[in-house]
């Protein structure tokens, strides 16, 4: 299938704030569940605009429907160990049941983890 060109394996990122021993806190990120992620550079003219203006990369991802992501996620790609966040709601764009495709849309930038 055309579709296994781009897949990806990445993994899910959790955020978990932990106690210092200091009195003070710190964040370490987690990894969660993994999944096949199908991920392409958005190339529109809009995109390309919007980059030279500052803005980050904006990639168009597809995964099954079943995976848990929402958006402001985060996830790792394991091939390239570059951290991204989800910047749309993938819940809103699913394949219709008739397609025989069980996959979601959602759109993700490349993303330094915040502390």
């Amino acid at each position: 299938m055309l579709l296994d060109y781009y897949a990806r394996e990445c993994v899910v990122l959790y955020r978990a704030v932990e106690n210092d021993g200091q009195g003070g806190y710190y964040t370490e990120w987690r990894q969660g569940a993994t999944f096949t992620n199908y991920q392409a550079l958005n190339t529109s003219t809009e995109a390309q605009i919007a980059e030279r203006q500052g803005m980050a990369s904006i990639y168009g991802a597809l995964v099954e429907q079943s995976v848990p992501l929402a958006y402001g996620d985060y996830y790792r790609d394991v091939g390239t160990n570059e951290a991204y966040r989800i910047t749309s709601e993938p819940s809103e764009k699913q394949t219709p049941s008739s397609s025989g495709l069980s996959l979601k849309y959602y759109s993700s930038e490349k993303a330094a983890l915040p502390l």
